[in-house]
């Protein structure tokens, strides 16, 4: 095991439940000797609350040498990983596979070719059964190489069906790293430019990726084709925002799943991706019983689910996705009380999500500013929104520009008119020096000057008539959605 930093073993312990930690301790009780071997008792100190640097460890562990405990925590490392796989293996049937195929190879290696043949049979299909494609290419290949070395006495049909097997799942996995790639492309395409803003780019983008949609999703195909067939088109209809083949898609998606118990257990990522998907659509159409039906759907989901260590990613994704809909739900519903005491435990949920990369928790401090807004709680939204006006690297312009313009929206409920004058003129010019691409930002910039005149009914006939054109249409939608400053009057 190469990994020796002290940081990876000390995380990999703390994730370590009590079920885990008896385990490991039952598992080297039967491969050695327990409390006398230098290893566990590094893993006794340190899951006890002990640190490396601790001086005493020298005494207690009877090191003989600078390099023995970085030794030591490398070999512990890779006991752990053992002791997990061992202990999860049945809830995992990729493990399962390729446990078998090391047997098979264990088998061979020692000349016992057709009792490899025997477990490969077995592997493949428990492969089959639950889609795993690039292992079953494997232990086809792998029988393929003993047919082909060793008098097997296997029949011609036999022959045939090897090699009709193995172009089927090489067509599989061509469709899927076809699918796979064609997903990450047009996600990529999305961070990097967003929507696209206006009938050009939309053509532009058409021309761009339209042929690789020229066909259904057959209902031949694989599980894992159609899952990655929706996904595909679901963005590649949410970057041209085509809300209702967008949500088609979403829906598609999370149904092949639905449909089977062992895809409910196994692909629970898939699934929480894909109903996070539908509740993004559903909150730009605003279709708020929509969202509510979505998001209560997903929360029985993750209720009913077994919660342990080995499925800690699913647990932390599901907890950003049901907080981020419940924060979605206040902004799509009318205007309700929401108490300081509900605003402030959002924010320590927000703040203590662990997992979640900085860029959405950004947005979920945003989103939770906008609900003080309309509570009318113009202090503790300027708070929410100090961490994304303080990002050094923002991944993407437009938050920190909405964060700008609600910042400049509380200072001037505030009466902080000093304040909005100088950020009125400073925001104009980040505008200029990014070249934002909407209007709508500028459009704002003017009823907040008018505001601050005190030409206040002018300023809102004017930006009614500026924004009636941009709601007729659909490339503005995303904006009208993060930040419709006409609910906040």
């Amino acid at each position: 095991m190469a990994y020796a930093k002290k940081e990876l073993l000390l995380e990999l312990i703390a994730s370590l439940d009590s079920s885990e930690k008896r385990f490991f301790t039952r598992q080297v009780n039967l491969l050695g000797s327990g409390e006398t071997d230098k290893f566990y008792r590094l893993f006794r100190h340190l899951s006890g609350g002990g640190s490396l640097d601790d001086p005493a460890l020298t005494e207690l562990l009877d090191l003989t040498g600078p390099t023995q405990l970085t030794n030591l925590q490398r070999h512990l490392y890779g006991r752990i990983l053992d002791a997990l796989r061992l202990q999860h293996r049945h809830r995992d049937p990729s493990v399962q596979v390729r446990e078998q195929i090391d047997h098979a190879n264990l088998l061979y290696d020692r000349g016992l070719y057709l009792h490899a043949l025997k477990i490969l049979s077995r592997a493949k299909e428990l492969a089959y059964t639950h889609h795993l494609d690039l292992h079953h290419l494997l232990i086809i290949d792998f029988e393929k190489t003993i047919e082909s070395r060793h008098i097997t006495r296997a029949s011609a049909e036999r022959m045939t069906s090897l090699t009709t097997e193995s172009r089927r799942r090489q067509e599989v996995m061509g469709s899927t790293v076809r699918q796979s790639n064609l997903q990450l492309v047009l996600q990529r395409h999305f961070i990097q430019h967003g929507h696209v803003g206006s009938a050009a780019e939309a053509r532009r983008f058409y021309q761009l990726y339209h042929h690789y949609f020229s066909d259904p999703v057959l209902p031949s195909a694989t599980y894992m084709e159609r899952i990655l067939g929706h996904q595909c088109r679901f963005w590649y209809h949410y970057n041209q925002l085509q809300l209702e083949a967008a949500a088609h898609h979403g829906a598609q998606w999370t149904a092949i799943i639905e449909a089977r118990r062992e895809l409910r257990e196994r692909e629970i990522n898939y699934y929480i991706k894909g109903m996070d998907r539908r509740l993004l659509i559903a909150f730009f159409r605003s279709a708020s019983e929509e969202h509510r039906t979505v998001h209560t759907t997903l929360a029985r989901f993750i209720d009913a689910q077994r919660s342990t260590q080995q499925q800690r990613n699913s647990q932390l994704m599901a907890g950003v996705v049901l907080l981020r809909a419940e924060i979605n739900q206040w902004l799509l519903d009318p205007p309700r009380t929401c108490g300081p005491a509900h605003l402030l435990a959002l924010a320590e949920r927000i703040e203590t999500a662990g997992g979640v990369d900085r860029h959405k928790q950004l947005v979920l401090y945003y989103k939770l500013a906008a609900v003080c807004v309309l509570q009318r709680s113009f202090q503790p939204a300027l708070d929410y929104l100090q961490p994304i006006l303080n990002e050094g690297k923002p991944l993407r312009h437009d938050l920190i520009v909405y964060a700008r313009l609600l910042q400049l929206w509380c200072h001037l409920q505030l009466g902080h008119r000093e304040f909005v004058g100088y950020g009125l003129n400073n925001l104009a010019r980040y505008l200029g020096r990014i070249a934002y691409p909407s209007s709508y930002p500028g459009m704002l910039l003017q009823l907040l000057r008018g505001l601050l005149r005190g030409d206040g009914r002018t300023a809102w006939t004017q930006l009614e008539r500026h924004l009636e054109p941009l709601r007729e249409g659909v490339f503005h939608i995303r904006e009208l959605r993060y930040l419709d400053i006409t609910r906040f009057k």
